[in-house]
């Protein structure tokens, strides 16, 4: 039995062979990479939803504010202003398609007796109205003269009026113009559409040099909405390496309703 145990123990002894390490580092290698794989995906997909929200944070935001200064738009103002302050909302559209508008708001916030200033025979010192611009400026930026910075990562703004031509009280489908009409206590509602975008671009795909994340221009009831001018990026980039969220809405005039 001691002659048989001696050879025995030095085999037990000898450990692993090169082949064996050889193939354990192949599969702690193919491990590692499926490790990294997997991570990138992950990553990817975490920074595409984060920025996803970003996004939906930052127009909502816009959304919010057009929305509540726009229904403030002509509050305080009447007949007896100058023609030039009794504009209520004023477009002033961009140079060219992939030029955002800017959006110009005349009302008189500090007013308290009602919509509209009462007739000149009744002696009441009207306050200085407030005008207010919405912009996007070349920065990516959605911005106030009156109050500054809103939101990071707007790229673009249009808009359209919608008035009643007619006069039945109501903004038809063939009513809504990117022309100001002449009177503009016509304008019963605007037609605002904002285009934010995510702040990380993503790869293009099959390793390519070519982004392809986003290949159609958004659209709007107003037509495409033309995102070439690259506004915010840096010399080379593509608009198309980015995602885009719009948000459209209609917005009522009412004090505008309320003077009329």
């Amino acid at each position: 039995m001691m002659k048989n145990s001696a050879p025995q123990r030095a085999r037990y002894a000898a450990g692993f062979s090169l082949i064996d390490v050889m193939v354990g580092m192949v599969i702690s290698l193919l491990g590692t990479v499926i490790i990294f794989q997997v991570f990138a995906v992950s990553e990817g997909i975490k920074r595409t939803t984060t920025n996803g929200g970003d996004a939906q944070q930052n127009g909502s935001i816009v959304l919010f504010t057009m929305e509540r200064q726009l229904k403030m738009a002509g509050y305080g103002l009447s007949s007896n202003d100058a023609a030039g302050i009794r504009i209520p909302v004023q477009i002033n559209f961009g140079a060219a398609a992939n030029n955002p508008d800017a959006i110009q708001i005349t009302s008189r916030p500090s007013w308290d007796y009602g919509p509209f200033t009462p007739s000149t025979a009744i002696s009441i010192p009207l306050p200085a109205p407030t005008v207010e611009t919405f912009s996007v400026t070349n920065n990516a930026q959605f911005m106030s003269d009156v109050n500054g910075i809103i939101a990071d990562g707007i790229v673009l703004m249009k808009a359209e009026y919608g008035t009643d031509a007619n006069g039945d009280g109501v903004v038809s489908n063939n009513e809504w113009s990117f022309a100001a009409p002449a009177n503009p206590m016509q304008v019963l509602a605007m037609r605002v559409v904002i285009v934010a975008r995510s702040a990380q671009p993503e790869k293009p795909s099959g390793g390519g040099t070519v982004c392809n994340t986003t290949t159609v221009s958004p659209i709007w009831a107003g037509g495409t909405l033309d995102l070439s001018g690259n506004i915010g990026l840096a010399a080379g980039d593509d608009w198309k390496c980015y995602r885009y969220k719009t948000f459209e809405v209609s917005i009522p005039m009412r004090n505008v309703l309320w003077n009329t």
